[in-house]
């Protein structure tokens, strides 16, 4: 059941960097993501395993599960806090005129690192910790999407005609 929610997120935000690409504002490599993805889901578990027997060994089972309560609560903070204001830097932009590519782009990232902070972990929790700092946010955001042309016009192939419709009385 679980997976079947990951598998639902993962689909999703592919989905809107697929959009994005299409836009032709920024374009993703999708190959990369992908890749990462597969990883991130082979090798993480046995990680996560590792690690909290090997931390667990050191400051003891209470405090580690008390560590792993605390980030997912922290997790769910950070989704609800940064929806808001991320959705209102994103309608600020769209009133303005100006596509809010980056601030998406974002808000996907921290909404990430809300999802990692949720899983039971210490990887996952570090590698969230590292990507709700913003120059690093903003690294992997520029490692993975580049800005390409401005603009929405389509290309069209052939003679364009345009024509103002009026009614006939």
């Amino acid at each position: 059941m679980l997976s079947h929610y990951f598998s639902v997120l993962i689909y999703s935000i592919l989905s809107t960097i697929e959009i994005l690409s299409i836009n032709d504002s920024v374009r993703v490599d999708i190959m990369n993501i992908k890749k990462i993805i597969t990883i991130f889901v082979l090798l993480v578990p046995i990680l996560e395993i590792i690690l909290f027997v090997e931390i667990g060994s050191i400051i003891g089972s209470f405090n580690t599960i008390l560590i792993i309560i605390i980030t997912a609560f922290l997790g769910i903070y950070l989704i609800k806090y940064n929806a808001s204001i991320y959705m209102s830097e994103i309608q600020g932009k769209l009133m303005r005129g100006i596509r809010p590519d980056q601030e998406i782009l974002s808000g996907i990232v921290i909404f990430i690192c809300g999802i990692l902070l949720l899983i039971p972990g210490f990887l996952t929790d570090s590698i969230s910790a590292i990507f709700l700092f913003k120059p690093f946010r903003s690294y992997l955001i520029r490692k993975y999407a580049t800005s390409g042309r401005t603009g929405s016009r389509r290309r069209t192939s052939g003679n364009v005609i345009d024509v103002d419709h009026t009614e006939d009385k």
